[in-house]
């Protein structure tokens, strides 16, 4: 490690669970290294000088996300680090294959990846062009292109510890090589035979292990010989020479015979010895079976009895009852067993020669049933026990030999003297071991029969010498405890190791000879000592072991010291002095200890010579024949003659000999041929799926040679970039001058050169003990470790020092903008001071005058009270003397005055008596008269009202008749003339009749002034007598004239009324005229043009709604309407004739929700926007009516309801500002249907909507119309776009002084603020009263609290608002998997603002608030999940709820039912998952391996996996759909595009905080501000974040951070929401027990606000769409509704 690193260097350190970690440097010196981690960056970790640290680079991403090479030594640092990290990216995102230069690793997934081994894909690899994709058929075709262009023979070396999926790598190699091989792809008896060698060898050497449960417990190498000279046939997708599979022949390496005898616990026999007895197991009173029973027979050779004798249920059998695990998950022994039976036929092997292999393998199932007992005469003999006597017998029958031969075999042994044989007994235990030895010999020359049956079956040709073999071999073992198997396996992988690093080295020193650069071979690692400590002649471990088993008396014991004492002080040898009978031996994957006991036995493998001559003479001639032919025991049954020997020692048999030479052999032939190899590795030892150990796989890579092979290439010269790269990197750390003499060259290679040539100078790179430190060659530079890190370092420190300079420049910019911003905030508080202090001081002056003034008006008051009481004093006096006199004068004035009251009182009668009989006959008059002209003016404007309405038929009339559109013009404008003056004369009579009324009104005056004169001459004329019967007659008269004036004018108002609206249609009918003409206009005029500008060749333009830049429109067409008007199959027709490109991705859209298509027409792309017609996705599909130009709603001409319904969109598109496009789809009336709807109305409703409206059968007349459109005039009042920085972007000048007039309250207030939520519940005049005044939120008060358990409530959320009018749904999910779900009945208030919308009607029983009055009743319990909940939604159609779990989990339920419905599983915790706004079929889930998932829920099949940095938190789609946001524990947040239904692609990433992410909640524009986020982070802040769209429009292309405001958040997932009340709210959680609310309007200071009433930890907060109900939870489960209170009905 270097002394010194970088400040900010990235590197990797040692972890105790994840192995390596990421992390950076803070500082570093000599003695120590101070660095940070990801996981926590405010904690610091010291290392010390020797501690290992790899350097690493910043994470890249691409549109895939994380990128992940596909060969790790591109990777520009190559260590164990990086190798494990790009593993584990890739895995995580189902790419299980990799590339590491010539090795490719394959990783077990564990489960099936769709497509990953398909027919098609394996055609695809059958080429002759090499792919750089790594794939097992890529290395396959590699193999066999080798053979076809080379014409040299090939060799596949698989190697993997058990469980890692060699047996089915074999597989997929031989399956390709027996596709590729097959004449015109056609699979051959050959290629069929190659192909069923493997299931038959699986079933006798296969079997269940701790670690697989079909691990192959032999070594094989499969030599599949091809036949070159052939022409390929095109259908097999390669091209040129090709080669013919015609042979194949099998080698097997150290079957595992003792696992016949034993097993662990929790592992099985070989599968044979299952299989067989399940079948025999479902015969009944038979041992025939009939094959085949579950395979059908077309796929079977014959149909043959196999006799089943000697087999039973497998409890029966000892050696299949070692272990309790006895059969296999998912697996049928007795389908398996026809299939074994199967592959037997297919390979060729005789009806006989099965049978006489399945009463061998029963024979030794037999012998392990078999007991022993001591004699009771001697105990160092032994004897059968009694109840074995069966087993014994049927053994014996098995085999063809007798009974007490072979009892007396296994319980004797015979000694060989000079002059006589010596027979005695043995023990019991001796007894057993025979048997155990027998069984296992039996089932070793068995699976070597079946192998040679095999092989003689397929057929090898000597002939034939190209081949490509396949090597499944073991891969490097390390256990608790190791025998001598493991020494065997580990040998070979020690021989493999070597030459696959004599290999790579070759590989190496190529590229070296080719670039043109130095070398030195003493670079590179080597395992030759390794490989000779094991194999040298006498003193390697295999030698001295077989010399132990030759000496008498050796030991186990003796072999171990004979090793140490030869061995000891090398440097691949160690011993262990704790344990004597223990040796060490250094492999290059690391050293491995290893327990001589039982050595000498295994090696010996010995059966004792009676057991070999009892066999030998079997009746059996297939168990003779097996012992006779085995050259083990040809010494026993075919003793050479003394003379033939010629007095040589024949060298004695052992398994390490043999082992050797097997090897030997194995390794002559793979020097021969063109290696490829795959390294298989097993990514977790519980063998379950999407599940990485980083140190189980680490280990593998270590005891597979995979970081071998990085330490092999990269010795050398590890780091390798291309000149042009070297250049870029390095040349400023060269001063200008130098790179100005440098730039001119032309050739990048010189120009690295002497680049580096001047850097090495500068910086004193230093130089290696022997080579160099860098080389440049003919393509790449070449770099040593040492030379790389001074160069990058130096690299790092330049741009530290760059960095630091370029803030501070900055900061004093930001400084100095900022203390201007203070000094005239100074000035001016100064100056607000100084004025302040001015008035206190004329406050000071007038509280002295006031106070003058006070004490004058004190003595002035006391002066005036003393004379007030002498004054009322003589007041007193002086009214009780007036009083007298005055008393009786005022009697006589009440005389006076009572007198003449009555003499008023009857002149008044006599005179009013006369006026109100001469003012009714005039109102008589009156009345009359004004009738008259009522009536007449009448009967004039019913006319008039008639003739309005003819104008309106003469209007639609025009609209039909469009080919006289310019005559029938002339003639409406002139009707229009004519109503105008009729208008105008109308007026004008009005006018007469308002001047008649103010003439009669004048003349009533006058007659009142003469009524009054008349009654005044009639009371002074004293014979003038009027009797009283006229006078009531005539006031009679008057009074029913008065009520016909009354009437009169009645009618006179509604007449003016009538005209009024009259006038008011007329203006109306006026305007949709026009909209009627323009309309007709434009569809007349579409298709000239479209005419035009196709044959033109010109841009068409669309509407400046379409184009404008300030727009948040970003959809062309909107096509909506009702299901089943045919909208989707016109768009279908289209795109069809239009756009035939993108009629596959519309077909795999159709049945989303909504679909996004961009349909290219005449040169120009229109985003079109499919709509469902699904009623319960309407509020989804009128979201978009505000984001869309053109809205086509589609109704059927023959169907009456499929119009209202496009009625009632019409005016919600008109409300949001769309333009209206009322399609009428004529398909179905051209099919023959007939038309029932109104087409007049259909206009009609258009043309009030600003629409216009058309009829026909292909939406391409719609689209003209759209096309045809002009240029339209922006909005008025349109300002600058709120997404540009210009339109909200303020000085910081100007917020200093807002801010400064905000503390003296001279700040402008806009408009008036509520406070958050709109007031949904009335209050009392008590609670009135009991408020303070001054806080908007004191009316914001806690209405309900709900409480199901003392869980903390993880996240809520609210649903169904749309659906019911009674209730709308909260569901609340905690921290014990539980899911609550209430129904939140509304108020009188609520149920008020929801007046004018349409709900469904439902008999439901759920209509009416429970009896208690609480207005909050328990809907659903959703009972499932086994830990913390940590999300919850509602689908698109919120009838069903989605929740996600730590329990790895994401389940979907019934919300009436709380059934489960469905439940998808993950390898880790799922925090957050989501529906893909336009596809309700699809949802995308992250999990904590850093991995997003989008998946089918209907079949639950992965449809993508992205992979990103670190674990995803928080997932929210913007308001287009478009694009995801995705919030990360890191702290940054993601933007993906979901470019369709099924894919998401990486947009670019935006780091925000040191904390993670926890909620995103997203707000749409408004308010002349952006569209914005709302982030909660772990750093306890929350931030709102500007989303800028375009260019181009729609697309978002950066987040802008506007404000972070303060929350106490830091270890919990606190949630947050938004609330639009006002200019809208932030309203967030904390862990201080309070709900935070900030305001988001312009200018404000974000000033916070809080609710306080839990007393823990507030997790999630949320508002319904009403904005009106307000639901915080806490860390103790309770849930607190909050409500705004309404005091408006309440006077002050």
């Amino acid at each position: 490690m270097e002394a010194t690193y970088a400040q900010g260097t990235l590197i990797w350190i040692k972890h105790e669970e994840e192995v390596w970690i990421q992390a950076e440097i803070v500082t570093s010196n000599d003695k120590e290294i101070i660095v940070k981690t990801d996981e926590d960056p405010d904690a610091r970790i010291v290392l010390g000088p020797n501690e290992p640290v790899f350097l690493r680079t910043s994470d890249v991403f691409t549109s895939e996300g994380l990128s992940v090479l596909d060969d790790l030594t591109q990777l520009t640092h190559l260590h164990e680090p990086a190798v494990l990290s790009s593993l584990q990216n890739r895995f995580d995102i189902d790419k299980i294959y990799t590339f590491t230069g010539p090795i490719l690793i394959a990783l077990n997934p564990f489960k099936v990846i769709p497509g990953l081994y398909d027919e098609d894909v394996l055609k695809k690899f059958m080429t002759t062009e090499p792919s750089t994709k790594p794939h097992v058929f890529n290395t396959s075709n590699a193999s066999y292109r080798g053979i076809c262009d080379r014409h040299k023979s090939q060799t596949v070396l698989i190697s993997g510890e058990s469980g890692a999926g060699k047996t089915e790598t074999t597989k997929f190699v031989m399956k390709f090589l027996a596709m590729a091989g097959a004449e015109d792809g056609d699979v051959t008896n050959v290629e069929q035979q190659v192909l069923e060698s493997n299931p038959l060898l699986e079933a006798f050497g296969n079997a269940r292990t701790l670690r697989n449960d079909n691990s192959s417990r032999f070594g094989k190498f499969i030599e599949l010989q091809f036949r070159g000279g052939q022409k390929v046939s095109l259908n097999t997708g390669a091209a040129g020479e090709s080669c013919r599979l015609c042979g194949a022949r099998i080698r097997t390496y150290l079957l595992e015979k003792v696992r016949v005898a034993d097993q662990q616990e929790g592992e099985r026999n070989y599968h044979i010895f299952y299989e067989a007895c399940a079948a025999a197991a479902s015969l009944s009173g038979t041992t025939d079976y009939n094959f085949p029973q579950l395979l059908k027979k077309e796929k079977v050779k014959a149909e043959r009895t196999i006799s089943l004798e000697g087999y039973s249920d497998l409890g029966n059998f000892a050696y299949l009852t070692r272990s309790t695990c006895r059969t296999l998950k998912d697996v049928n022994d007795v389908e398996m067993f026809e299939r074994r039976i199967a592959a037997m036929q297919t390979i060729g092997i005789s009806d006989e020669d099965i049978g006489s292999i399945f009463r061998t393998v029963a024979a030794v199932l037999h012998l392990g049933n078999t007991k022993f007992d001591a004699p009771p005469n001697n105990s160092e003999g032994s004897m059968v026990m009694q109840e074995c006597n069966e087993s014994i017998s049927l053994a014996a029958q098995l085999t063809g030999v007798e009974r007490k031969d072979l009892e007396a075999a296994l319980c004797n042994q015979t000694r060989v003297t000079r002059t006589e044989k010596i027979r005695s007994p043995v023990n019991v235990r001796t007894a057993a071991d025979n048997r155990d030895a027998l069984a296992r010999a039996l089932y070793g020359m068995i699976f070597d029969y079946v192998v040679n049956l095999a092989n003689s079956a397929i057929g090898y040709l000597k002939d034939v010498k190209l081949f490509v073999g396949v090597l499944d071999i073991f891969g490097f073992e390390c256990f608790k405890m190791n025998s001598f198997e493991q020494v065997c396996i580990n040998f070979t992988n020690e021989r493999l190791q070597q030459f696959f690093n004599s290999f790579v080295f070759k590989l190496e020193e190529q590229l070296y000879e080719r670039e043109g650069i130095p070398w030195d071979p003493l670079d590179f690692p080597d395992n030759q000592d390794a490989v000779d400590i094991l194999q040298a002649k006498t003193t390697g471990v295999f030698a001295i072991l077989d010399e132990e088993c030759v000496v008498p008396q050796g030991s186990d014991q003796g072999f171990n010291n004979k090793l140490i004492k030869q061995h000891k002080g090398h440097r691949r040898f160690d011993e262990i002095k704790t344990k004597p009978t223990w040796f060490v031996i250094k492999h290059f994957a690391g050293p491995v200890g290893y327990c001589t006991d039982g050595f000498l036995d295994k090696n010996k493998d010995q059966v004792s010579n009676d057991i070999l001559e009892c066999m030998g003479a079997s009746k059996n001639p297939f168990v003779s024949n097996l012992f006779k032919n085995d050259k083990k025991f040809a010494d026993v049954l075919h003793p050479a003659p003394a003379e033939e020997s010629g007095g040589k020692k024949k060298k004695k048999y052992t398994v390490s000999s043999e082992f050797k030479e097997q090897l030997s052999s194995l390794m002559d032939i793979v020097d021969l041929t063109e290696p490829h190899f795959i390294r298989c590795i097993k990514p977790n030892p519980q063998n379950e799926p999407d599940r990485y150990d980083r140190k189980a796989v680490t280990e593998q890579l270590r005891y597979g040679g995979v970081l071998q092979v990085v330490q092999v290439s990269r010795a050398g010269y590890p780091v390798r970039i291309n000149h042009q790269e070297c250049w870029d990197d390095y040349k400023v750390l060269c001063s200008p001058q130098v790179v100005a003499g440098l730039k001119h060259l032309d050739e990048a290679k010189i120009r690295a050169q002497k680049l580096l040539e001047h850097l090495s100078t500068e910086l004193s790179i230093p130089k290696p003990a022997h080579g160099l430190s860098w080389a440049v060659g003919k393509t790449m530079v070449f770099f040593k470790l040492g030379a790389f890190e001074r160069l990058k370092f130096a690299r790092l420190e330049l741009l530290i020092k760059s960095t630091t300079l370029i803030q501070a420049c900055w900061r004093r910019k930001v400084k100095m903008r900022m203390y201007k911003a203070i000094v005239i905030c100074a000035r001016h508080v100064e100056a607000l001071i100084r004025v302040k202090q001015a008035r206190m001081d004329l406050q000071k002056r007038r509280q002295l005058n006031a106070a003058t003034k006070i004490q004058a008006q004190m003595r002035a008051a006391t002066q005036r009270r003393k004379y007030k009481i002498t004054y009322r004093k003589i007041v007193k006096i002086q009214a009780w003397r007036k009083g007298l006199a005055g008393r009786k004068q005022a009697e006589e004035f009440r005389l006076y005055v009572s007198a003449r009251k009555i003499q008023r009182q009857w002149r008044r009668f006599q005179d009013e008596r006369v006026y109100k009989k001469f003012k009714a006959a005039i109102y008589i008059a009156q009345e009359r008269l004004r009738l008259r002209m009522a009536k007449q003016q009448m009967v004039k404007l019913k006319k008039e009202a008639k003739e309005v309405g003819a104008l309106m038929a003469k209007a639609s009339k025009a609209q039909e008749q469009a080919t006289e559109l310019r005559k029938r013009n002339e003639e409406l404008e002139a009707v229009q003339l004519q109503l105008q003056s009729e208008k105008k004369s109308l007026q004008s009579k009005v006018k007469t009749l308002e001047d008649t009324l103010q003439e009669l009104q004048q003349q009533l005056e006058e007659a009142k002034v003469q009524a009054d004169e008349a009654a005044k001459l009639a009371a002074d004329h004293s014979k003038m007598v009027i009797e009283t019967e006229t006078l009531n007659k005539m006031q009679a008269h008057m009074q029913e004239r008065d009520e016909e004036l009354t009437k009169l004018r009645a009618e006179f108002e509604e007449l003016k009324n009538e005209q009024k609206v009259g006038a008011e249609k007329l203006q109306e009918a006026e305007a949709r005229y026009q909209q009627l003409l323009k309309s007709t206009a434009m569809q007349s005029t579409a298709g000239m043009t479209m005419g035009v500008g196709a044959s033109s060749g010109q841009r068409m333009s669309l509407p400046g709604r379409m184009s404008g830049a300030r727009s948040n429109r970003n959809v062309n067409i909107q096509l909506v309407g009702s299901s089943g008007v045919g909208k989707t199959s016109l768009l279908e027709q289209l795109i069809k004739e239009q756009d035939p490109s993108q009629v596959a991705k519309f077909n795999e859209q159709r049945t989303n929700l909504m679909s996004h298509h961009a349909v290219t027409i005449g040169g120009k792309s229109l985003k079109v926007l499919d709509c469902s017609g699904n009623v319960r996705a309407q509020h989804l599909v009128k979201e978009w009516f505000g984001r869309s130009h053109w809205v086509i709603v589609v109704y059927d001409m023959s169907k009456q309801t499929s119009l209202e319904y496009a009625f009632e969109l019409a005016k919600e598109v008109h409300s949001a500002g769309a333009r209206l496009v009322l399609f009428g789809n004529r398909w179905s009336v051209d099919q023959g249907n007939t038309v029932e709807v109104d087409m007049m109305v259909a206009k009609d409703v258009a043309v009030r909507n600003d629409g216009m409206a058309m009829e026909s059968a292909a939406l391409m007349d719609a689209v003209k119309v759209v096309l045809s459109a002009g240029d339209e005039p922006e909005d008025p009042g349109a300002g600058l776009d709120p997404s540009s920085p210009d339109a909200n972007r303020r000085s910081s000048i100007s917020q200093a002084i807002d801010s400064v007039k905000s503390w003296f309250g001279g700040a402008e207030r806009g408009r008036a603020n509520q406070g958050v939520l709109r007031p949904s519940l009335k209050g009392t005049k008590q609670m009135k009263q009991g408020r303070q005044p001054g806080d908007v939120n004191v009316d914001l008060r806690p209405v309900q609290e709900l409480q199901d358990s003392e869980s903390a409530v993880t996240c809520i959320c609210f649903g169904q608002e749309r659906l019911h009018k009674a209730y709308i749904l909260l569901a609340t999910a905690s921290k014990d998997g539980t899911v609550v779900v209430y129904r939140c009945y509304r108020t009188e208030m609520e149920a008020a603002y929801l007046s004018d919308q349409d709900f469904a009607e439902e008999d439901s029983p759920y209509a009416t608030p429970p009896a208690d009055h609480s207005n909050i009743a328990v809907h659903s319990r959703l009972m499932g999940h086994t830990r913390a909940i940590t999300s919850i939604f509602f689908n698109l159609l919120e009838d069903q709820l989605v929740t996600t779990s730590i329990d790895k989990s994401v389940r979907f339920w019934g919300i009436d039912s709380g059934e489960m419905l469905k439940v998808f599983t993950d390898s880790s915790p799922v925090p957050v998952a989501t529906f893909l706004p336009f596809n309700p079929q699809v949802f995308v889930a992250a999990n904590s391996n850093a991995v997003l998932r989008l998946v089918n829920v209907q079949n639950g099949m992965v449809l993508q996996k992205l992979k990103v940095e670190t674990e995803v938190r928080a997932l929210k789609f913007d308001d287009t759909g478009l694009f995801l946001l995705a919030g990360t524990k890191s702290g940054s947040i993601h933007v993906l595009e979901a470019s369709d239904s099924s894919t998401l692609k990486f947009k670019f990433k935006v780091q925000l905080a040191r904390g993670g992410v926890t909620c995103i909640t997203f707000v749409p524009a408004s308010y002349g501000q952006p569209a914005c986020l709302l982030v909660n982070t772990s750093d306890s802040s929350a931030t709102i974040i500007d989303c800028n769209y375009g260019p181009p429009a729609g697309v978002l292309t950066n987040l802008v951070v506007r404000q972070r405001v303060r929350v106490a958040h830091s270890l919990l997932p606190l949630k947050c929401c938004y609330s639009p009340s006002g200019h809208g709210y932030l309203i967030s959680g904390s862990e201080d027990k309070e709900v935070y609310i900030y305001s988001l309007a312009k200018g404000s200071t974000y000033r916070m606000q809080y609710l306080k009433h839990h007393q823990v930890p507030v997790v999630a907060v949320a508002v319904n769409l009403q904005d009106t109900l307000l639901a915080s939870a806490d860390s103790l489960g309770r849930i607190v509704l909050w409500r705004r209170i309404d005091f408006s009905h309440i006077p002050d």
